[in-house]
């Protein structure tokens, strides 16, 4: 009961304050529950016990739930339709625009020429966009004609029924027409039900969508109406106008002392934006986020800037250029999302969440751009710090905290402490923000560029009713792009005090030491130290520790448990650890990044915590997947690779390398309740028959190659070289240090007078790789240039190394050509500018470097273009006769290899499991593969012969005899072949050599397993007389 519990989020609203909810002459006490969602707990009111007579033993509960319904002022432009009209009206209103901007001098012109260029664009987006209100559209009905005419009969008879009762004295009358109502409405009830059974049956059978409504409704991606259910002196009687007065005070008290941002900007220099740093943006930007409170999305400036380029470059160059960000783009919209099992009544139970306007963000990101190049030039931001920064991640942050414990465990103690700051991103102190620029040298560029980003700022809630707004003076802005590198560099300071005894690295706002000593006494006393330290700094910060939730684990040197008579890894005392002269707690495991560490780095802790996950993930999996009917298993599948699996392998890059047998059973028993969900087999089904089955690779493998594909491709070990033949890999590269002109090339299509007409090509038969350029002259092929790449090259880096080849020939020889080729993803590779692949950038400098000597452009294959075919047949040559070229192999090629490593080691775990369903299923199976699902049930029962027989259920001790009531054992193959009760339905039994064949013709034969369906039916209805017999 506990179990269903917590993994449905349930509370117990019983008070035993208020009495037992039975009473019998002889026992009394509380077997009856109200149960509720954790969410919807703090709207429960009144709840007691009746002490009023019922007709039963136990009495009557009641309680109240109460909702308060806050009128949302929420909707959005449909701006993916009507663009044209939204574009001929911003064409009616540009012009005087882009005259008014070479006038603009100053920062309060400036400021109102914003206001009005967005009141432009709101005008031209209400004038051409349809609204539509924000709410989630209803995709399920069940409604028909039959409900109808139930329901309107219902309503008359009960009409009838009244009348009768209110003018008849007749009791007859009353009582027939009462009777009458009284069946309909049972009738109506019943046929409701049926109704919505049926409709959700359908269509969730009907259901196709790989991630729609039924994906969401599966893994909560559904967001609940929140209302805002505060109390504030425990009152529950305020308004909803109060409730919100109050936790925005909360959130957004008024200035405290010290507080006071006291700048003076004086205009400093930098370098214009350029068409490239435009470009960077607007291609990353996404149609679906939500806009502030102008309703102005991101389509909407990206059809401006696609409208006239040159003149959103001025624009947006006008805001560096006066070092300013305007006023209108600092206001905010909010709105608070209750987290997840918290009190409703709590301020801190919910979550702020702001909404910026669309084109503050984009000049935001512009912005980011020049800083960070900044930072990195100077080398401000400290390499210990893991959070919001390009090549890091929680998986590397990870890793080296558990190497930097393993290199220093075997001589020394060590003790490693998590701390939490205390609302650290709602406390970051704007004056000592602007001392640490200072200090780091901060160009005035910068400094006054973030001093009017965070001076006069205000958020506000808005709804249909009231409008209420508070201002900020502390803080990273919430929705902020630049707010994370803001709190990189205030946090900054203290990641400089790693040194021999401590290593300290952060990931945002979450700080993790180790700390060494080589007796107990030295861990204690230098781990009080650093804590002290730390503790002194923050406070500097203008921050402080939630000490209640800091913790720290220790770590017995290996040297110091030679001299333990247990060879105990567990120091005799544990340290006495304190912040501020108060303990901190001292634990078996802690939770760093979502992933728990614990005393012996065994990470049993972690994986024993997967069992809650799973259970939560799938428990809205009984509302789609019946025992007679289910929703695509393919979906299910893919469902369960992209998120449950997913989710499950979080970290397995560090703690899935060395798994113990025990902990190998406990990824089985985890990823069992899935698989039992999902197949709907008998749950002795063996876990490894449904791995089997459904094509899922075991927990543990999929952990393990998680781990070797972090080692490979990260962390560059030579450890696993045997898996990917030790070849060279190619890797990603840090795009944020290449100049916005390289990382962002948009080569032209077709160069006037060109000398020459190139045709590149790539090809792969059998493994083996070539690539063709072929020139052209007046539709002459003059050259053509063969090259032969390696076993382990994809035709993505044949047709990449193509086009370079092109590139250089022309450069070299100053020819102007035009390049064709007829695989547009390597086209796209080239104009993205986010593509971290070393190959793929380096032909992309080139391709930069070469300017306007080359084109580049699309044409399709295999239609009659001469040079197509031409390249076409001299890359299929190329992969025997050409010029030999290394290219290192592709991030493809590693995942291909991981894929084949899956296959071979869950086939090897396969054969060697030694089990009567296994040996069964191997009779009837080659081998493991990823691609196998079997979907029907029925055939689940047949190949592990756990089903409705009597030979399964006698094992079980359900029935007194494995035999069929025809005398021979009952298992699936009698009930398939042999038993005369189901003589109808027999399948041709195949010879032992023949089972793979038959079994494989078997699945894609409907009518034969309509068959077996019948067969297995009989058999359940033999094994229900059996237990009927057996009861008597």
């Amino acid at each position: 009961m506990s179990e269903f519990m917590a993994s449905n989020n349930l509370h117990i609203c019983n008070i035993p304050e208020y009495g037992p909810t039975f009473i019998s002459p002889i026992h009394q006490g509380f077997p009856d529950l109200t149960i509720i969602n954790n969410s919807v707990a703090n709207y429960l009111k009144n709840w007691g016990v009746l002490d009023t007579q019922s007709h039963s033993d136990h009495k009557y509960i009641y309680f109240k739930l109460e909702f308060e319904d806050i009128p949302e002022a929420d909707f959005y432009f449909k701006s993916k339709f009507g663009q044209k009209k939204f574009l001929n009206f911003i064409k009616k209103h540009l012009h005087s625009f882009e005259t008014k901007l070479n006038k603009v001098d100053n920062i309060v012109y400036f400021n109102q020429y914003v206001k009005d260029f967005i009141e432009m664009i709101k005008r031209a987006a209400f004038k051409t966009f349809k609204k539509k209100p924000k709410r989630i559209a209803q995709r399920f009905s069940f409604w028909c004609e039959d409900l109808r005419v139930a329901r309107n009969k219902v309503s008359k008879l009960f009409k009838i029924y009244v009348r009768n009762k209110s003018i008849n004295n007749d009791q007859v009358l009353v009582q027939s027409s009462g009777s009458a109502y009284r069946r309909a409405r049972a009738g109506y009830k019943k046929l409701l039900l049926q109704t919505k059974r049926k409709a959700w049956e359908s269509y969730c059978i009907n259901y196709n969508e790989r991630y729609g409504s039924l994906f969401n409704l599966v893994f909560n991606k559904y967001n609940i109406k929140n209302e805002i259910c505060v109390k504030p002196n425990n009152n529950p009687n305020l308004s909803v106008k109060e409730k919100i007065s109050f936790i925005m005070d909360s959130f957004f008290p008024g200035q405290s002392p010290g507080e006071e941002l006291t700048y003076s900007p004086v205009i400093g220099s930098v370098d214009p934006l350029i068409i490239q740093d435009l470009e960077l943006v607007f291609n990353v930007l996404k149609g679906g986020k939500a806009p502030g409170l102008d309703r102005i999305d991101y389509r909407m400036w990206r059809a401006v800037f696609e409208y006239d380029k040159d003149f959103m470059l001025d624009f947006f160059n006008m805001f560096f250029k006066l070092n300013y960000f305007p006023n209108c783009m600092r206001n905010s919209r909010i709105f608070f999302l209750l987290k997840d099992g918290k009190d409703p009544g709590l301020c801190s139970s919910y979550r702020p969440v702001c909404l910026l306007p669309t084109l503050g963000k984009i000049v935001e990101r512009l912005f980011l751009l020049k800083l960070n190049r900044w930072l990195d030039q100077n080398n401000i931001i400290h390499s210990n710090q893991y959070g919001f920064r390009e090549g890091k991640s929680c998986d590397l942050a990870i890793s080296n905290i558990v190497e930097n414990i393993k290199s220093r465990i075997p001589f020394e103690h060590l003790a490693l402490v998590s701390l939490d700051i205390k609302s650290a991103f709602d406390n970051m102190n704007w004056p000592v923000l602007f001392n640490i620029f200072n200090v780091i040298g901060l160009p005035k560029f910068f400094m006054n560029f973030i001093f009017y980003y965070l001076k006069d700022r205000f958020v506000f809630y808005v709804n249909d009713v009231f409008e209420t707004s508070r201002q900020c003076f502390r803080g990273c802005p919430q929705g902020s792009v630049i707010a994370l590198t803001l709190w990189n560099i205030y946090i900054n300071s203290l990641l400089f005090n790693n040194n021999g005894e401590l290593y300290i690295q952060a990931f945002a706002n979450d700080l993790a030491l180790v700390v060494g000593g080589r007796t107990a006494r030295d861990l204690e006393k230098n781990t009080n130290l650093i804590l002290a330290e730390t503790a002194s700094k923050l406070d500097s910060l203008r921050l402080s520790l939630s000490i209640q939730k800091c913790q720290a684990i220790v770590y017995r040197s290996y040297a110091s448990q030679k001299f333990s008579k247990r060879n105990s890894t567990i120091l005799n005392r544990k340290p006495t650890l304190r912040i501020n002269n108060i303990s901190i707690r001292v634990t078996d495991s802690l939770k760093i990044l979502g992933i728990i560490i614990d005393q012996k780095l065994s990470w049993t802790a972690h994986i024993d915590s997967l069992h809650d996950k799973i259970l939560t993930l799938t428990s809205n999996f009984n509302r789609i997947v019946k025992s007679d009917w289910s929703v695509n298993q393919n979906l299910i599948k893919t469902w369960y690779l992209t998120t449950i699996e997913k989710a499950l392998l979080y970290g397995a890059s560090v703690w899935g390398g060395a798994l113990t047998k025990i902990q190998v059973n406990r990824l089985h028993s985890i990823q069992r309740i899935f698989l039992l969900k999902f197949t709907r087999g008998y749950r002795t089904t063996s876990t490894n028959v449904l791995n089997v089955l459904t094509g899922i690779p075991p927990l543990h493998i999929s952990a393990e190659a998680e781990h070797i594909k972090f080692q490979i491709w990260v962390r560059r070990s030579s450890q696993f070289n045997h898996i990917i033949d030790s070849v060279s890999l190619d890797q990603n590269i840090l795009i944020k240090k290449i100049p916005s002109h390289l990382k962002f090339i948009s080569p032209p299509t077709q160069i006037d007078n060109a000398d020459f007409e190139v045709y590149t090509d790539g090809s792969r038969i059998e493994n083996e790789t070539g690539f063709a350029v072929c020139t052209f002259q007046n539709g002459q092929n003059l050259h053509n240039f063969l090259f032969k790449l390696d076993y382990y090259n994809s035709v993505f880096q044949a047709e990449l190394a193509a086009i370079h080849h092109a590139v250089k020939w022309a450069a070299s020889n100053n020819y102007k050509i035009n390049i064709y080729t007829d695989i547009l993803s390597s086209i796209l590779a080239l104009k993205s500018a986010h593509s971290r692949s070393s190959f793929v950038n380096s032909v992309k400098q080139d391709v930069a470097i070469a300017g306007n000597l080359v084109s580049l452009s699309w044409v399709k294959a295999h239609v009659g273009i001469q040079g197509n075919e031409v390249a076409d047949q001299n890359a299929k040559q190329a992969i025997t006769s050409g010029e030999e070229l290394v290219i290192p192999a592709p991030r493809s090629f590693l995942n291909r290899k991981l894929k084949l490593y899956i296959c071979q080691t869950w086939n090897t775990f396969w054969n060697n499991y030694d089990s009567a369903s296994g040996e069964r299923v191997r009779k009837h199976i080659n081998t493991v593969s990823p691609t196998f699902l079997i979907n029907n049930k029925i055939l689940i029962y047949f190949l592990s012969g756990h089903g409705p027989f009597p030979a399964y259920l006698y094992r079980f001790k359900k029935i007194n005899s494995p035999l069929c009531v025809c005398g021979q054992v009952g298992d699936a193959e009698h009930y398939t072949f042999d038993c005369s009760l189901t003589k109808e339905f027999h399948l041709t039994k195949p010879a032992d050599a023949h089972r793979k064949a038959w079994f494989s013709n078997l699945m894609n034969n409907n009518q034969a397993i309509g068959k077996l369906a019948n067969s297995f039916r009989i058999s359940k209805g033999v094994c229900d007389s059996l237990t009927r017999s057996g009861d008597s």
